[in-house]
């Protein structure tokens, strides 16, 4: 008789067990490491997805290819007198490059995108270490690292069902450009002005206050996109690239759509700071030129928070290498 409820007890609870586990995200990924999408998905959370994705493929602009001069185009404008735009050597020399078809999204990837990929995938959420909480709001670009950018790029093209990846280096500048062209900063004229097409120190700030940050929170779609329909490609943080770094490799460049080296230690980062007083949109742009970024510890590559990293400054724009529009 006191058999029974032994066996009723033991039966029951590795049943429920079982039931509980059903429930939880479960997180798989592909032969490449490429995270994908969960089985056991709620009808909720299906739907979440679907419309995430019919936004994402919404956003994607469409660039026709074409054939452009990459790098420091100083000689080619009247006012420079010869002399190049910028002082950095790994700018350098300017050449011919020839680009297929492809589309880029118009925003960086958002927290509440990487929000939706995490939900989808049971990875864990972009963002909530102690020092970047503050800046994960919906739509600030996400601080992540470049493997999670890439990671994120390739399951997005998988959903879509299109060959997506972070943008080459010569993507981004091409679109930088709008398509080569000899323009200074990815605005929509092509020139900064200063709290219309960029933010100011004091605009930023009021961000930063209102977030109850001390960081600049970089919010995406605040001005003008340039005349490709593409947001924020100057100012606020820094883009990844799939390119290895080489600060010789514009002068080996191949001129068919360039990938960048085929080995290194740290990746490409590309952005434009209209605040410096410069035109550096050439490379790796920003407050903190490539050679210091690049100094650190291999900082791509790892996701350790005791090491000081850029991961909180890196954002994702992923390109699909599609030769037809997605929409």
């Amino acid at each position: 008789m006191t058999l029974k409820p032994l066996f009723v007890t033991l039966f029951i609870l590795p049943l429920f067990a079982m039931t509980a586990c059903a429930k939880e995200p479960v997180a798989t990924a592909d032969s490449n490491g490429i995270p994908q999408t969960r089985s056991n998905l709620s009808a909720d959370e299906k739907k979440q997805l679907d419309n995430f994705l019919a936004q994402q493929k919404e956003n994607m602009q469409f660039i026709e290819g074409g054939s452009y001069e990459m790098g420091d185009f100083g000689p080619k404008l009247d006012w420079t007198e010869g002399l190049p735009i910028s002082s950095g050597g790994d700018n350098k020399s300017l050449h011919k490059v020839t680009l297929d078809s492809f589309s880029m999204n118009a925003y960086k990837a958002t927290y509440d995108d990487f929000d939706i990929y995490s939900m989808a995938t049971g990875q864990p959420r972009e963002g909530m270490q102690e020092y970047a909480i503050e800046l994960h709001q919906p739509n600030a670009a996400a601080g992540i690292n470049w493997q999670t950018a890439q990671h994120y790029c390739q399951w997005l093209g998988q959903q879509l069902e299109v060959p997506m990846s972070l943008p080459t280096e010569a993507q981004w500048e091409y679109a930088a450009r709008n398509r080569g062209q000899y323009v200074l900063f990815p605005t929509d004229t092509g020139k900064v002005d200063d709290g219309r097409n960029v933010w100011t120190f004091d605009q930023a700030r009021e961000f930063s206050n209102k977030y109850n940050s001390i960081l600049d929170v970089p919010i995406v779609g605040l001005y003008p996109p340039n005349p490709l329909g593409l947001y924020d490609m100057t100012n606020q943080n820094y883009e990844w690239m799939i390119d290895w770094y080489d600060g010789k490799y514009y002068g080996n460049s191949p001129g068919h759509n360039p990938q960048g080296p085929s080995t290194g230690k740290e990746k490409v980062l590309r952005s434009v700071d209209a605040n410096e007083g410069d035109a550096r949109n050439i490379r790796v742009m920003g407050p903190v030129s490539v050679k210091r970024w690049h100094k650190l510890p291999n900082p791509p590559l790892i996701d350790d928070d005791s090491k000081l990293n850029q991961n909180r400054a890196t954002s994702a724009r992923c390109v699909a290498n599609a030769s037809i529009p997605l929409v």
